[in-house]
């Protein structure tokens, strides 16, 4: 049976989006739920002493996406209200090579990071306790470790709107 050409090339289409599409996924895991719910309007988020070492430039990359999460749309406005203090406590950057040689079946080369974020009302009073993970697995030429910051950072933010927007 001789398949079309039409269906030909867009499964071929396809499997070349698929290829290039990065694979990045992210997780929270409560350590300490909120037991006080503010609503808070305002929120601010700092690096707090990470006892691991992370690449400054991957570092900054992480705030600034977190930010944006934070006051995109539906967000907080910058203040005080409520504190994020997040810190690096596991980070695996994987290889590349790996990712890309592995097509993305199994786990050869994939990175991860484990955040530590603390959520504190206007008054330093600790709120609530998350970790989250954020992986990339797989993508066009071994994925960018960009979409495991992205997937963290949104998971953060999300969390923030969720409990105390």
């Amino acid at each position: 049976m001789k398949i079309p050409t039409r269906v030909f090339r867009a499964l071929m289409t396809c499997a070349l989006l698929g290829m290039c599409a990065a694979c990045g996924v992210g997780r929270n895991m409560v350590i300490q739920s909120p037991e006080t719910r503010i609503r808070a309007a305002s929120a601010v988020a700092a690096e707090n002493n990470s006892p691991i070492g992370v690449p400054a430039e991957m570092k900054a990359d992480y705030q600034s996406r977190l930010e944006k999460y934070l006051y995109g749309e539906n967000g907080f406005q910058q203040g005080k209200e409520l504190t994020i203090r997040y810190r690096f406590i596991q980070y695996d950057p994987g290889s590349q090579f790996g990712r890309w040689f592995s097509g993305g079946l199994g786990n050869m080369g994939e990175g991860s990071l484990t955040i530590e974020s603390k959520f504190y009302d206007s008054t330093g009073k600790e709120l609530a306790t998350i970790q989250t993970e954020g992986r990339i697995g797989s993508g066009f030429l071994g994925g960018s470790y960009g979409e495991a910051l992205d997937k963290a950072a949104e998971k953060v933010a999300e969390f923030a709107k969720t409990n105390f927007r």
